[in-house]
C-alpha cells in the first residue's frame, strides 16, 4: 500500500467530501467521441471517484488508449497512460505505487519525443513524485532537478514552485531538514509574491509540518497561524473545510508545544466540523488526533474509541501513512495494556507490530539502496589521485615549455599556447578535485546518518521484542496451568534472546556483527534470573572472543537458548548445586568450521526414560541446524554434553 503524506490525506478527505454529491459516471460514446475530449472527461471523472465507479473508468481507459495507440502520436499515447497513473493514484481499489510509477513513465518516455517542454517538465516532476513515494530517494531526487531544469528554461513557475515542495518533502522524508526548510520557504516566498492564497495556504502548512519535524514547534504554530489569517480570503465555498483542515495542523503544533488542552480544542473542532458538513465516515478520519491527545494526557479510556475509529476508518479505506498509524496502534495497544486488557492490548500491539516491521524493511531498503554511495565515494577519491598525478605531470610539461621557449625563440608562440592551454586545464581539474572533495564530506555525511538510522532500527526492534516479553509475562501471570506457564517461560525467553541480539547492535559500533562471548553471558544471566536458582547453579563461559554475523547468531543465540533452558528444567533435579560451560572454538583444517560445546555435571538423561515437555524446543533446535548447514549431537557421560559443528560464514574474517 502506498504511503501519503499527512497534507495529502488531509486533502484527499476533503476532495472526497467536496465530490460526495456528484452524479453516476457515465460517458456517452466513449469510442467514438475525439479522443482528447475523452481524456478530458476521464480526467473530470477520476478526480471525482469515490469508488463504485472505479472499475468502469478503468475500463473506459483501456478503450482509449487502445484508440491512442492506433494513432501512433506520442502526445496522445503519453496523455492516455498519464490518465492511467492518476487512477491507480486516486482509486482506493489499486493503491498500487509499482503501477503508478509505470504509467507515469511510459508517459514521460513518450513526452519526450515531443517538443511540449511544459508537459515534458510536469512529467519528471510526476515521476520524481512517485519514486519518491516507493522510498527510491535518489531517483526522485534525480527526476525533480531534471524537471526543473526544463521548467526553469520555459520559466514554467507552476512547475517550478510544484518541484521546489516535492524537494522539501523529499529531504523531510531523509531527515535532511535543513534542505527541506530552504525549498519550503523558497515555496512560500513564490506563492507569496503571485498571492496565490489557496497554495499558500498549503505551502504555509507544509513548512508548520517541517518546523514540528525540526523540534521547533513555536515557528511552527507561527506559520499554521499566518494560514488561518489566510482562509477568509478564500472563495466561501472553499473557507469551511480549509478552516477545519488548517485548525487540525495548528492542533499538531499545539501537540508539539504540549499545550495538549489546546490542541484537543482545535482537533475537536476539525472533527465535529467535518461530522456536520460531511457526515460521521468522512469525518473518522479526524479523531486520530483527538485520540492521541487523550493517550498523552493519561485519559486512556477517553482516548481508545478514538484510536480505534480513526485506524478502522484509514484500514477501510486503504489510505494511510505507515509511520503514523503504526504510532496510533502503539498507542491503543498501550491504553489496553494500562486498563489491564492485555488481549486485546496484545491484539492491536501485533497488529502494529506488523505494520512497523513493514515500515522497517522499507527503510531497511532504501538504507541498503543508499550505501551504494560509500562506493561511489571510493570511485570517486581513485579519481581524485590520478587527477592529481595528471596536474603534477602538466606542471613538469609546463616547465619543459618554460625551457625550450627560452632556447627556441622561434617556437615561443607555439609554447605560450600550450603553456596557456595547460593551465586552464591544470584550474579545470583542480575546480574538479574541489568538487568531488566537497561531494565526498557530503557522502560522508549521508553514510554517518544511514548509520545511526540503521541503529535506531534495531533499537526499535528490540523495544518491541521487549513489549511483546512484557506482554507473554503479563499473560502468564493470569494463566493457573504450570504447563502453559512453562511453555509461555519459554516463549519469553527466545524473544529476549533476539532482542540481546538487536540491543547488541544498537550499542556497537559494528552494525552487522555480534561478539559471542559477551553475549552468552548475557544471554546465560537472563535464563539463571528466569528460573531463581539463587546461585546454586553457576554458568562459565570460557572462550575467546568470536564475532559472527546477525543471522548466524541469531540462529544459534536460539540453540543455546534452547540448551541452556532445558538443562536449568532437568538437569539438576534433586541436586543442590551444578554448572554449565559453554564454549565456542573454530576448527577444521583452515578454521573454517565452528563448534559450540555447552555442556553440564546434572544428572544426565536415561535413554529409556519418556520425553519431557512438548518437544516444540528440541523441533526447533533441529530446525536451527539444519539452516545452520550443520550437525548436533549428544553424550550423557556425568551430566549432558551437546556439541554443535556448522560451517563459519564466509562474510566475516
Amino acid at each position: 500500500m502506498r504511503k501519503k503524506p499527512l497534507l495529502f490525506l488531509l486533502l484527499n478527505l476533503f476532495s472526497i467530501c467536496l465530490y460526495g454529491q456528484n452524479e453516476p459516471y457515465q460517458i456517452n460514446n466513449i469510442d467514438s467521441i475525439p479522443i482528447d475530449t475523452a481524456l478530458v472527461k476521464l480526467g473530470d471523472a477520476i478526480n471525482q471517484m469515490k469508488g463504485e465507479d472505479d472499475a468502469k473508468i478503468k475500463e473506459d481507459l483501456w478503450l482509449t488508449l487502445k484508440r491512442a495507440k492506433a494513432t501512433k502520436k506520442p502526445l496522445i499515447i503519453a496523455k492516455t497512460y498519464k490518465e492511467l497513473a492518476n487512477w491507480h493514484f486516486l482509486s482506493i481499489s489499486s493503491e498500487n505505487n509499482d503501477s503508478i510509477y509505470y504509467y507515469d513513465n511510459q508517459a514521460l518516455q513518450l513526452f519526450l519525443q515531443t517538443d511540449e517542454k511544459e508537459l515534458i517538465s510536469d512529467a519528471y516532476k510526476t515521476v520524481g513524485f512517485d519514486l519518491n513515494l516507493m522510498q527510491r530517494y535518489a531517483g526522485a531526487e534525480a527526476q525533480f532537478f531534471k524537471g526543473l531544469e526544463v521548467a526553469k528554461a520555459i520559466n514554467y513557475q507552476k512547475v517550478i514552485n510544484s518541484i521546489h515542495a516535492s524537494l522539501a518533502g523529499l529531504y523531510s522524508s531523509t531527515k535532511d531538514y535543513d534542505s527541506a526548510l530552504k525549498y519550503s520557504l523558497m515555496v512560500v516566498d513564490a506563492y507569496e509574491k503571485e498571492e496565490n492564497t489557496h497554495p499558500l495556504i498549503r505551502a504555509m502548512l507544509t513548512l508548520s509540518g517541517t518546523y514540528v519535524k525540526m523540534e521547533q514547534p513555536k515557528k511552527a504554530l507561527e506559520t499554521v497561524n499566518k494560514a488561518l489569517a489566510l482562509v477568509p480570503k478564500l472563495p466561501e465555498e472553499y473557507r469551511n473545510t480549509e478552516t477545519f483542515n488548517v485548525r487540525a495542523w495548528r492542533a499538531q503544533a499545539y501537540r508539539a508545544l504540549k499545550q495538549y488542552d489546546k490542541a484537543l480544542i482545535d482537533y475537536k473542532y476539525s472533527w465535529k466540523g467535518m461530522q456536520e458538513e460531511y457526515g460521521e465516515e468522512n469525518a473518522n478520519g479526524w479523531k486520530g488526533g483527538i485520540g492521541c491527545v487523550y493517550y498523552l494526557q493519561g485519559k486512556h479510556s477517553e482516548a481508545i474509541p478514538y484510536l480505534k475509529d480513526y485506524i478502522d476508518h484509514l484500514k477501510g479505506k486503504k489510505v494511510y501513512n505507515s509511520s503514523e498509524l503504526k504510532d496510533h496502534y502503539l498507542y491503543l495497544a498501550e491504553s489496553y495494556k494500562i486498563l489491564k486488557q492485555p488481549d486485546l492490548a496484545f491484539k492491536y500491539l501485533s497488529e502494529g507490530k506488523d505494520i512497523s516491521i513493514n515500515t522497517l524493511q522499507q527503510e531497511n531498503d532504501a538504507l541498503k539502496s543508499e550505501l551504494r554511495v560509500k562506493y561511489d565515494t571510493e570511485q570517486k577519491e581513485e579519481t581524485i589521485s590520478s587527477q592529481s598525478e595528471l596536474i603534477t605531470q602538466q606542471k613538469k610539461n609546463q616547465l619543459l615549455s618554460y625551457i625550450v621557449g627560452g632556447l627556441m625563440v622561434l617556437l615561443l608562440s607555439g609554447l605560450f599556447f600550450t603553456y596557456r592551454k595547460n593551465k586552464k586545464k591544470n584550474l579545470q581539474l583542480e575546480e574538479l578535485n574541489e568538487n568531488l572533495k566537497a561531494t565526498n564530506i557530503q557522502l560522508d555525511k549521508r553514510h554517518k546518518e544511514n548509520e545511526l538510522l540503521l541503529k535506531e532500527i534495531h533499537h526499535r526492534v528490540k523495544n518491541n521484542l521487549e513489549i511483546v516479553s512484557g506482554l507473554l509475562e503479563l499473560q502468564s501471570s493470569q494463566i493457573d496451568d504450570p504447563s502453559v506457564q512453562a511453555a509461555m517461560l519459554s516463549s519469553q525467553n527466545r524473544v529476549h534472546s533476539m532482542g540481546i541480539i538487536h540491543q547488541k547492535l544498537y550499542q556497537s559500533e559494528h552494525l552487522t556483527s555480534i561478539e559471542m562471548r559477551d553475549y552468552f553471558v548475557n544471554l546465560g544471566e537472563n535464563i539463571m534470573n528466569s528460573f531463581s536458582t539463587d546461585g546454586k547453579v553457576k554458568i562459565e563461559c570460557d572462550m575467546p572472543e568470536l564475532v559472527l554475523d546477525v543471522d548466524t547468531a541469531i540462529s544459534v543465540g536460539l540453540i543455546a537458548n534452547e540448551l541452556l533452558t532445558n538443562a536449568f528444567k532437568y538437569a539438576f533435579e534433586g541436586k543442590d548445586k551444578g554448572k554449565i560451560e559453554i564454549t565456542m572454538k573454530s576448527n577444521g583444517p583452515n578454521d573454517d568450521n565452528l563448534e559450540l560445546n555447552i555442556t553440564d555435571d546434572g544428572i544426565g538423561k536415561n535413554a529409556d526414560s519418556p520425553a519431557k515437555g512438548t518437544g516444540f524446543g528440541t523441533m526447533l533446535i533441529d530446525l536451527l541446524t539444519k539452516q545452520l548447514n550443520g550437525t548436533i549431537s549428544y553424550k550423557n557421560e556425568n551430566g549432558t554434553k551437546v556439541l554443535l559443528t556448522f560451517v563459519k560464514a564466509k562474510n566475516l574474517a
